[in-house]
Parts: structure tokens; C-alpha cells; sequence
């Protein structure tokens, strides 16, 4: 399977999903701004929903950034 360029569509949504989940990480570690509202479901805290999100937004961006490599036309 050959190397094509990501198109600019996955470039963008890549970085913005890398963006959300960066800020999410550096706002729970540093606590440097503290504007994440309380988000309390089930048995976990704030802070793990957001690590959470924070992972599955940073996974998301790696993934579709490697689809758009891997895959002609994407």
C-alpha cells in the first residue's frame, strides 16, 4: 500500500480533535484556567470523564490522521 497525502478535510479535523484533547490534558494537569464543569456520571470524577476524553480525542486525531495516509482519497 503506497503513501498518499492526507487530504486539507482530515488535516483539519485531525488537528482539531488533537487541539480538544491537548487543552483537556493540560487544563486537568496544570489547572490553569478552571472552566470544565462538573461532570459527574456514575462512579467517576470530573477529572477522570475528561482524562477520558482527553485520551479518546488524541486517539481519534492519531487515527484518522493515519487513515488519511493510509487510504487513497481520504
Amino acid at each position: 500500500m503506497a503513501w498518499t497525502p492526507p487530504s486539507k478535510f482530515t488535516v483539519t479535523i485531525s488537528f482539531l480533535f488533537l487541539a480538544i484533547g491537548l487543552f483537556l490534558f493540560v487544563e486537568l494537569f496544570f489547572d490553569l484556567l478552571h472552566i470544565l464543569p462538573v461532570l459527574n456520571i456514575g462512579t467517576f470524577t470530573s477529572d477522570q470523564w475528561y482524562g477520558i476524553i482527553g485520551m479518546t480525542c488524541v486517539f481519534l486525531a492519531w487515527f484518522l490522521m493515519f487513515l488519511g495516509v493510509r487510504m487513497k482519497g481520504m
